[in-house]
């Protein structure tokens, strides 16, 4: 599989590589996010744009913006604006999400991008390679709040993010109780064999909890982990997080064999 180097984390080889959201409010519940992520040293971070309360207008942006660059040093930082239709803070124009994401790549302080790519589906591919273009790794993203598709529409749309050329693909969805984490686990495991990207895919809530560790078994290469508060229902804190994906990467490395422990 192909991997996707950021600074010097390689994504899609090892333990999946564990994500912080900043979802601060302003700069000082921001500068508490920062200090959290020093202390708990993830593989790299989220700003969680869409929860600054400076949003989508105005210079400030680009000021905090600077500043969560410099303080997260090494730690590849992921720009995501998750628009409220799927489960963000805020509405926003497609036209001014594209403006928004460009002059954000342009700036060269983030590493990776996130794009919603059923935002404006037929201007997707479009948006992928303008954002590459200016250097940036692309996480193609799709969240269902509400449901639980079946494997075979988690694996479709996967491929058309593939399709637009995006470099990491993302799928997160609800599960209505634990059976739904079996078309998850299916089609991770289907476009881990398929695909030659890193994929990232989770269930949400507390009856998908286990989705986000299993990823070294099933190809799921990110996983993300709260630090001050959560940016999605069911994360779990990072250092927790870190403890639990140790231990099972310990156990894979060891190859066990049933027959010793029975």
């Amino acid at each position: 599989m192909r991997t996707v180097t950021v600074k010097n984390l390689v994504i899609g080889q090892g333990m999946p590589k564990i994500c912080i959201p900043i979802t601060g409010k302003n700069r000082a519940e921001i500068e508490q996010d920062l200090e959290i992520i020093r202390s708990m040293k993830p593989d790299l971070a989220e700003w969680r744009v869409d929860c600054y309360e400076a949003g989508k207008n105005g210079e400030t942006i680009w000021e905090m913006l600077r500043t969560i660059s410099d303080k997260l040093g090494e730690i590849p930082l992921l720009f995501t604006f998750r628009t409220r239709q799927e489960g963000g803070e805020k509405e926003i124009l497609y036209e001014d999400y594209v403006k928004l994401l460009e002059k954000a790549a342009r700036t060269g302080l983030a590493d990776l991008m996130d794009v919603e790519v059923f935002f404006q589906p037929e201007e997707t591919k479009a948006l992928i390679k303008s954002l590459q273009e200016s250097g940036v790794f692309v996480v193609a993203s799709n969240h269902h709040f509400q449901r639980t598709p079946d494997a075979g529409e988690l694996q479709e749309r996967m491929r058309y993010m593939d399709e637009c050329g995006a470099d990491i693909l993302k799928m997160a969805v609800m599960p209505q109780g634990s059976l739904d984490l079996c078309p998850v686990l299916e089609a991770t495991i289907q476009m881990h064999q398929e695909c030659e990207k890193p994929i990232v895919t989770m269930s949400m809530g507390a009856s998908g909890v286990l989705s986000r560790i299993w990823g070294e078994f099933t190809g799921s290469c990110i996983t993300f982990a709260a630090g001050r508060q959560a940016s999605a229902p069911g994360q779990i804190k990072a250092d927790e997080m870190r403890s639990v994906l140790e231990k099972l990467h310990q156990i894979k490395e060891r190859k066990i064999d049933i027959k010793q422990v029975t």
